[in-house]
């Protein structure tokens, strides 16, 4: 697995483009964590993997459905509505907060990207794009372990990688997070790391609440495209993450009613703004003066 240094006792990535930067050098690690006691990321890109996140509720984040209380009955139930889905058993990861990492191989010749709640209730998933937190961090006095006997991901199973790369709408027992809950962990985020990933948070919180305060039709595909591009540039200069930051404008967006009959349309904006964002990295020192207005 390709690996690269997570802030001590955090989450977030201590390297500038991380995802180019990961490694299995076994020089450049020893060197690394010779230095510090870094969290582990491992880069699901390079390192061929497909994580499913399966999360715990938030508190107030509900499924609308008894039998679907967090990420792990919400998969049984996706694979109990799906002919012939098995669960294959693969290296298990437990989180911190209580949630689980089931850590596949990506199939050969297969692009699966990463998704947000699009697939059910508490349930992510992490590949191209995305890393996950590695067995052995410690964030806030909670380890990441290591789940059972598995130490080898099994390959992802064909009803799994079909769900993704199709990305189907949440199901109706999915339910999205209550936007409330969104904007408590947009919060957090601005109360974690170094002042400048805390000045970048509060930019992507504000990008995602003026979004989000858009209900008028007019111009919220435009806005949308414009805070992908202004987050991309914070992304690029490594001080947010770019599955945490797709995910709140994905949530923003929906809150703003963007995506009800075209789903794909939210997933073609941002990584559109996304893109152009990411050529033109941002950094605090040399960020011109944001405009009043917005959430603080």
């Amino acid at each position: 697995m390709y690996v690269h240094p997570l802030l001590v006792d955090s989450k977030e990535p201590r390297w500038t483009n991380w995802e180019e930067r990961a490694t299995r050098d076994p020089e450049v690690i020893e060197r690394t964590w010779g230095r510090a006691p870094f969290n582990i990321g491992v880069a699901c890109g390079p390192s061929r993997l497909v994580a499913l996140d399966l999360d715990v509720p938030h508190e107030g984040e509900v499924s609308g459905s008894p039998e679907i209380v967090d990420g792990m009955t919400m998969l049984h139930s996706l694979a109990a509505r799906t002919p012939g889905a098995r669960i294959t058993p693969t290296m298990t990861v437990l989180t911190r907060s209580g949630g689980r990492h089931l850590v596949y191989r990506a199939p050969a010749g297969a692009a699966v990207r990463n998704t947000a709640r699009t697939l059910g209730f508490c349930l992510d998933t992490r590949a191209a794009g995305g890393y996950i937190v590695g067995i052995g961090s410690v964030v806030d006095g909670a380890a990441y372990v290591l789940e059972g006997s598995i130490t080898e991901p099994a390959v992802l199973p064909d009803w799994l990688l079909t769900l993704i790369t199709a990305a189907p709408e949440p199901p109706k027992a999915g339910g999205a997070p209550r936007r409330a809950d969104v904007v408590a962990r947009l919060r957090e985020l601005t109360r974690q790391g170094t002042r400048e990933q805390r000045w970048a948070a509060g930019i992507l919180r504000s990008e995602c609440d003026e979004l989000a305060a858009m209900k008028q039709p007019g111009g919220r595909n435009n806005r949308l495209n414009l805070a992908a591009y202004r987050v991309g540039q914070l992304v690029a200069a490594g001080l947010v993450d770019q599955a945490v930051a797709e995910d709140h404008l994905t949530e923003a967006a929906q809150s703003a009613g963007l995506g009800a009959d075209t789903p794909r349309e939210i997933e073609k904006t941002i990584r559109s703004g996304m893109t152009a964002g990411l050529s033109r990295p941002r950094r605090m020192e040399t960020a011109p003066v944001r405009r009043m207005g917005g959430a603080a």
